[in-house]
């Protein structure tokens, strides 16, 4: 008997889908907004203990096949939302937007001025909520592509 998908029930989703499973969450986690419900840092967790069960359990994951979906989801996703952050950026900006989201990027800025881009980006990657918000806030603001790629990849390499 076939069960359903649950997308906040970290075994449910590795059943299903494997690794391919930690790469979607991922993206989703790091470069959606709509990823910040979903259970990132479990289902690593999930993954990992997967990992060390014997290939004949009726749920096995290859260690190599985990860490590579999880490096290439979060650079998959920090890309894809820091793109979705400087194409919307004159969305976030305009002066008829909500006061709340315009003061939500004055602090974003204020905490990448205090912090330097470097420093903030790779935190970022070891806050759930904040992991989510900073890739396109940094597009918004305008950090500079290769500035945000450079300190994205160091960071990805931490949260493995």
């Amino acid at each position: 008997m076939a069960t359903a998908l649950n997308v906040l029930d970290p075994h449910s989703l590795l059943s299903s889908f494997g690794a391919f499973g930690v790469f979607v969450i991922l993206v989703a986690e790091t470069g959606l907004l709509i990823g910040i419900f979903l259970p990132g840092d479990s289902l690593l967790f999930t993954a990992g203990l997967l990992c060390t069960t014997k290939a004949h359990d009726s749920l096995h994951l290859s260690l190599p096949s985990v860490l590579v979906a999880a490096v290439a989801g979060a650079l998959v996703g920090a890309q894809l939302g820091y793109l979705l952050g400087r194409r919307a950026a004159t969305v976030f900006l305009d002066e008829r937007r909500s006061e709340r989201i315009r003061a939500a990027v004055v602090r974003g800025q204020d905490a990448l001025q205090r912090y330097g881009p470097a420093k903030a980006i790779v935190l970022a990657r070891f806050i759930p909520f904040v992991r989510t918000v900073m890739n396109p806030l940094a597009g918004v603001v305008g950090i500079p592509p290769r500035t945000f790629t450079l300190w994205q990849v160091v960071g990805s390499q931490g949260r493995r």
